[in-house]
């Protein structure tokens, strides 16, 4: 088989591609009454999502022709603009929004340095992994070298703060080192070092109550407790068929956030559980077509890479899906592909391009040595 000449992964690309128009739609829905509210456009946030989707698209088809193993080379470099830019809220944000110093402004666009973390430092651990396979399971050399790098992002990213962004991060590097390899051992004194920053993440008054409130909702904070309440309005209004498309009064300023972190609840609400059903499977089949990619790429770079591309937006689709369900605590994190946010859009539109490129190599055991080949051809034609 020729190396790079099979197709990508179509139907990954269609659900993708399906679920992005699928959220413009719903966005435009959600976010009538917000936008004319606060901007005096019904349309605003309709608008600006749809020129993110095509910057996103274009992203996506940038991304998906690129050789994934060249983000292996570009690694370092992107882990320092990223520190940088986690830096830069701080010195350049637009300001505190909900408490939040998350943003920063370019050219008039506001642009969130976190969910850009989200692939850089992914794609960083990933080529560290691939460097360090040998000594994955050394504690001196793998293990502590790799919580070092997560308490510094990690305490970047919650002086903003960040929780929701810095928890999908988190779940995608962990996966990647389980399946480079980590042993039991590792395991374990990660798992008690996570119990412990837990406990101390967990600490900060707006979040237990957050989860005072899932374990009590008759207690807890009033303002989480009338999030969640509208939410169960909102879906416990749906029922199977919805109310019909545009007809929800939960968006009426009753629901906060109906067009980023809680749209899903508008769309059960307009269109019933039987599309919120269909939500699910679609982004069922992303996620196993995703872990398919890296179950059948042979190349450990591209292996842990779409593990982690995988992870990151299947633990962020399920942890924005549970908490609107009632399964876990309410996080703010947005529905991938279907929530307004253009930063976030954009980013995992990249993502997935990239996965879509490591799956036109996969089953194709030349992936791994080609670059040296490449490079002795160069020089034999040179030669010649």
């Amino acid at each position: 088989m020729a190396l790079g000449k099979h197709r990508q992964d179509l139907i990954l690309l269609i659900a993708t591609i399906s679920t992005v128009l699928f959220g413009i739609v719903m966005i435009y829905s959600a976010s009538v009454i917000v936008g004319y509210t606060d901007f005096n456009d019904p349309k605003y946030f309709f608008k600006r999502q749809l020129i993110w989707a095509v910057v996103g698209i274009i992203a996506l088809i940038t991304t998906s022709n690129i050789d994934y193993r060249s983000w292996k080379k570009w690694a370092t470099a992107l882990m320092i603009t990223t520190i940088l830019l986690l830096l830069s809220v701080f010195l350049f944000t637009k300001g505190s929004v909900n408490g939040a110093h998350r943003w920063i402004t370019f050219l008039g666009q506001t642009f969130q340095p976190s969910e850009l973390a989200k692939f850089s430092f992914l794609v960083y651990i990933c080529a560290w992994f691939t460097k360090m396979q040998d000594q994955v399971k050394s504690f001196r050399a793998t293990f502590f070298p790799f919580l070092g790098m997560l308490a510094v992002i990690s305490i970047l990213m919650l002086m903003e703060p960040d929780f929701g962004t810095l928890s999908i991060m988190l779940a995608s590097v962990i996966a990647v080192f389980v399946v480079a390899g980590m042993s039991f051992q590792q395991f374990v004194v990660g798992l008690g070092t996570s119990v412990v920053a837990m406990g101390g993440i967990l600490a900060v008054p707006y979040r237990r109550a957050r989860i005072l409130t899932f374990l009590d909702p008759s207690g807890g904070s009033d303002a989480v407790k009338y999030h969640i309440q509208n939410i169960s309005i909102a879906i416990g209004s749906g029922g199977w068929f919805g109310v019909g498309y545009g007809a929800s009064s939960q968006k009426r300023l009753f629901l906060p956030e109906p067009h980023t972190d809680s749209i899903f609840a508008i769309i059960i609400e307009e269109l019933g559980l039987v599309v919120g059903i269909a939500i699910v499977a679609v982004f069922s089949l992303i996620i196993y077509r995703g872990y398919r990619i890296a179950a059948q790429t042979q190349d450990p770079f591209g292996r842990l890479l779409a593990v982690g591309i995988t992870t990151w937006i299947g633990f962020q689709a399920f942890i924005n899906l549970a908490s609107m369900l009632g399964i876990v605590p309410l996080v703010g994190v947005p529905l991938p592909f279907i929530s307004y946010g253009g930063t976030n859009l954009m980013i995992s539109l990249a993502a997935m391009g990239v996965l879509l490129n490591i799956s036109r190599y996969t089953g194709d055991k030349d992936a791994i040595v080609v670059p040296q080949q490449k490079r002795r051809r160069g020089a034999q034609h040179a030669q010649k």
